[in-house]
């Protein structure tokens, strides 16, 4: 059987809130119980384990508020696993090998090895031809239901996000750019000469040499949050940091790696490495170092997604009232407006082939609850006017939110309607940036690119991958910092070019997009 693993605590806030929630669950709201979320409280709850990422010290507890409602409204009994965020992955593979799965489990690498294997041996099932059946999981993007298919079909229900704010580019502090009377950059020549001013000019105004421009790290395989720099000059967008960029040329991929618009990023970060624009730590900075720079009023611009913004603001307006991370709404390279487009989901509930039919058409009735305005509001924001209050359609977090535990990354990570917006917003925001935040969103859509290789696999990546990256980043890092040459970079490249299994990679990565593009 599948075992629960759950932080129980005390019931004091059911008890306390009891009035006013049942109040708020009389609101007219719909059942999710049933086939295709029909109303059927006369029939016995559904029972569903389900295996989430917990993100919170304690894991949730089994009396929470919202937990209990959401219960309610879908005639369900939750059995909650939550796993340590950072064990969840390893957990995952463990729990997928042993064939116990439970009901509904979330997995967050839905292209990796084990998942297509499994996939194409029947383990999980299809639930391409069963989406039709449910309003608000067929009313997803169809982005977002494309990009999640594993061999042209749909083995989970995708954790859906916006298309929009999810890449990593460019956050600038807009205070610093008003006081030097600067606008913000809209070329790699202004976003330099930005850097510069950062760096040189006293955006502080405390008459002291202490800021540089960008916080970078880079990590042993990736170019971690400097790879905005390499995307903008080669006009492409990759997937999540760490993983290796590709290019659509002439309708075929080819790596990042050996494209001119890298020697050109190279050359460009080198320069502001050695006029000291950039972290002078760079190459041995781990991430929550390079954030712990900008929180302390130390750089002006990281690279990173849009929801982090409030995070880097909130702390720099202890010391200066007016700090003010402001997203990029794009940045031009040689090949035009760049943006990079998210895949709009992270990850997918799969749902093993062991659940009979029946039951699977319960959980879906149950996860297509969580996509409409009511189930998804339920649970990232909890009851109006106990755990947020609400103005002019803002909501913000109360208290009592926090001791209940309402949150997105919570029940959030479970439910949540697609909202093109949500990366505009983050608990504590202030309504004016988030309504600023979502004008660059729309900014952004007009020319975002997308990752061309999601959903897109190599074997043999799979088991040298990482050696060629290691290798790749190893001598990036050298040519920023000046200890290699760009000519020692040209001649790196050329046996990249008659490296077997380099070329192999490439052939196999074709291979495999263009059977997407079939649909296979």
């Amino acid at each position: 059987m599948f075992k629960k693993r759950l932080t129980v605590k005390a019931a004091g806030s059911v008890l306390l809130l009891s009035t006013l929630i049942s109040a708020c669950s009389n609101s007219g709201g719909t059942s999710a119980s049933g086939n295709n979320g029909n109303n059927a409280k006369s029939e016995t709850p559904t029972k569903i384990s389900i295996m989430l990422g917990q993100q919170t010290a304690d894991a949730l507890p089994t009396d929470n508020v919202v937990l209990k409602e959401i219960e309610k409204r879908t005639n369900t009994i939750l059995e909650l696993n939550w796993v340590p965020i950072n064990n969840y992955d390893e957990k995952a593979n463990v729990t997928l090998a042993s064939g116990n799965m439970p009901d509904l489990m979330l997995i967050n690498d839905i292209f990796q090895p084990l998942v297509r294997t499994m996939a194409a041996q029947g383990a999980f099932w299809d639930l391409t031809p069963f989406f039709k059946d449910y309003k608000n999981i067929s009313s997803l993007p169809k982005e977002t239901l494309e990009n999640s298919k594993i061999n042209g079909k749909n083995y989970g229900i995708p954790r859906v996000r916006p298309l929009e704010g999810g890449g990593w580019m460019p956050l600038v502090r807009k205070d610093w750019l008003d006081k030097l009377g600067m606008k913000p950059p809209e070329t790699m020549d202004d976003m330099y000469n930005v850097m510069k001013a950062f760096t040189e000019k006293d955006p502080e105004g405390n008459n002291k040499n202490d800021t540089y421009g960008v916080s970078s790290y880079v990590t042993s395989d990736s170019m971690g949050n400097l790879q905005w720099v390499e995307e903008v000059f080669n006009g492409t967008t990759g997937g999540t940091v760490g993983a290796p960029l590709w290019k659509l040329k002439d309708g075929k991929l080819t790596p990042t790696a050996l494209e001119p618009g890298t020697r050109d990023a190279l050359i460009w970060l080198n320069k502001a490495y050695t006029e000291k624009l950039i972290s002078p730590d760079f190459a041995i900075m781990k991430p929550s170092q390079a954030a712990d720079e900008v929180k302390g009023g130390k750089a002006g611009i990281v690279g990173a997604t849009m929801q982090p913004q409030w995070l880097y603001t909130e702390p720099n307006l202890k010391t200066n009232p007016k700090a003010d991370f402001y997203p990029l709404p794009y940045l031009t390279g040689p090949f035009g407006k760049w943006a990079p487009k998210d895949t709009g989901f992270y990850g997918m509930f799969v749902i093993p082939k062991t659940v009979p039919e029946a039951k699977v058409r319960k959980i879906l009735a149950f996860m297509d609850y969580g996509f409409t305005d009511e189930g998804s509001d339920l649970a990232n924001y909890g009851f109006k006017d106990v755990h947020y209050t609400e103005n002019n359609g803002f909501k913000v977090a109360t208290e009592q939110a926090k001791k209940d535990m309402v949150a997105q990354n919570v029940l959030g990570q479970l439910y949540g309607k697609y909202d093109k917006y949500s990366r505009a917003f983050l608990t504590g925001i202030p309504k004016e940036m988030y309504d600023r935040n979502s004008q660059v969103l729309d900014e952004r859509a007009k020319v975002s690119i997308p990752d061309p290789t999601t959903g897109v696999l190599s074997d043999t990546y799979q088991k040298v991958g990482k050696d060629f990256d290691k290798k790749i980043q190893d001598i990036k890092t050298k040519v920023i910092m000046g200890k290699a040459n760009i000519a020692e970079w040209d001649a790196f490249v050329n046996t990249l070019k008659s490296d077997p299994n380099y070329q192999k990679i490439i052939a196999e990565m074709n291979d495999s997009y263009q059977k997407k593009l079939s649909g296979k």
